[in-house]
């Protein structure tokens, strides 16, 4: 069945290729959004062919003046990027995931609406380490001092700590591969996941060690995304390059509660930040997607198509319904997504039946 509920609001070139989005969840900040960029630039006059740069970019959308870039940030290629989910000594927080074992963190200057650098940290591994994926352990929890869970391309998972500076805490080697992702079970932020390009779905618990406490094996290729839901407890989904969206308990690992497969291979999942029923879903060359988890059967109920090679990104905005009642069109919730070798980068308006 074909479903035209996405329709798009804003679109932007971006210079280089486009692969990660996330908006701000906070006040009066929820119109905010950063898009991340990757390019590998070739280099004709050096046996060191190649290097990988990438720029941050910081978007408003608002009714009167449209999509606007509001500032442009020459950084490392960026493969993930993630908003604190609360204040931190009241700034909006944002890390950033590089080349080159990098960890930036920003702060949004409120006065200036600008992003301000303030702390970087560097993973204690090889020049080439690529950090792949982020998460904070702020879903639910209010903490002075909150942890950064990273993955890297060697396999490896590691704990970091903002307080005055960045502080590693612990690494877990878990994957042969690519760990393309971590993330905290927010109920229990003891309790952290990962996946890998090994096809391995990984828990941990730093209570009782550095090996995981369960391995799961179902999926039938690389695990790519992860999020725990943070209104239903023991609630988490994956998604992997197999296709599929699966829904997870996770006091029993070994069946998945749910499974749904998907017009493409999975790269970002997101549950809605307001009844955390519905999955945004980027599926690289299968369009972008939002799956109902809230019956017996999951099934798509929006799909976007605009992104013609691998889209990378998607984000739910933050902005109520009433707010998102003052752009065109029908719709209550407003997304954001990206693509990479066409650099779109794309604000849409959602409508779904109530």
């Amino acid at each position: 069945m074909e479903l035209n509920n996405v329709q798009t609001l804003y679109s932007f070139e971006t210079e280089y290729n486009a692969d990660s989005v996330e908006w701000c969840p906070h006040d009066p900040h929820k119109n905010l959004f950063v898009c991340a960029n990757y390019q590998l630039i070739e280099n004709e006059t050096s046996d060191n062919c190649t290097k990988r740069l990438g720029k941050l970019l910081l978007f408003s959308i608002e009714t009167e003046k449209g999509l606007q870039l509001l500032q442009t940030i020459n950084t490392l290629a960026i493969l993930d990027q993630k908003w604190c989910h609360r204040k931190i000594n009241d700034f909006s927080i944002l890390a950033v995931a590089s080349t080159e074992r990098k960890v930036d963190i920003y702060k949004l200057n409120e006065e200036t609406v600008q992003l301000e650098l303030m702390k970087s940290y560097k993973i204690n591994s090889t020049p080439e380490t690529l950090v792949l994926s982020l998460d904070w352990s702020t879903g639910i929890h209010v903490l002075n001092k909150p942890e950064i869970l990273c993955s890297d391309s060697k396999g490896n998972i590691h704990l970091l700590e903002l307080n005055d500076n960045v502080a590693w805490k612990e690494t877990f080697h878990g994957h042969e591969y690519e760990a393309w992702i971590a993330g905290f079970y927010y109920w229990d932020t003891n309790i952290i996941f990962s996946g890998g390009d090994d096809s391995l779905f990984l828990k941990f618990d730093r209570r009782v060690g550095k090996q995981p406490v369960s391995k799961n094996k179902s999926h039938e290729a690389g695990v790519t995304s992860f999020h725990s839901n943070p209104s239903k407890e023991y609630l988490v989904t994956s998604g992997s390059y197999d296709e599929n969206v699966r829904l997870w308990d996770i006091r029993k690992m070994k069946t998945e509660l749910n499974c749904l497969k998907m017009p493409g291979t999975l790269w970002r999942l997101k549950w809605d930040p307001f009844q955390n029923t519905k999955l945004l879903a980027a599926c690289m060359l299968g369009g972008v997607h939002i799956v109902n988890t809230n019956s017996d059967e999951m099934e798509i109920i929006g799909s976007y198509y605009e992104h013609k090679n691998i889209a990378y990104g998607s984000d739910w905005s933050y902005l109520e319904e009433k707010k998102c009642d003052e752009f065109e069109g029908l719709g209550q919730y407003i997304i954001s997504s990206c693509s990479f070798y066409d650099r779109l980068l794309c604000v849409s308006k959602v409508h779904l039946p109530s």
